[in-house]
């Protein structure tokens, strides 16, 4: 990560947009999970950025807020869309990475 990249991260660790544990894992150098953390962090850097430009655009965004779609429009109007219905397949508590 570059330093305006790590500003970042940084900044959304703080307005608790990222969890402890997450910003833990992705903190960590050459411990274990090092890896993991870094694709994470990416992950979570391009999404934030690509929210921005997208904002940047004066194009309506789609977000989801508690299973509901909405269009956020460049004026800050936020229209509902339409809800998004949860899995039916029941997800497990652990998962084993192979």
């Amino acid at each position: 990560m570059n330093e305006n990249d790590e500003n970042i991260f940084q900044s959304l660790i703080a307005g608790g947009l990222i969890g402890a544990a997450l910003g833990a894992l992705l903190s960590k150098d050459k411990e274990e999970g090092a890896t993991i953390g870094a694709l994470a962090g990416a992950v979570i850097l391009a999404t934030y950025k690509a929210n921005e430009h997208a904002q940047k655009t004066n194009l309506g965004v789609y977000v989801e807020e508690d299973g509901k779609l909405y269009e956020i429009q460049p004026g800050g109007v936020k229209r509902f869309i339409k809800d998004i219905p949860k899995p039916n397949v029941p997800l497990h508590d652990h998962f084993k990475l192979k």
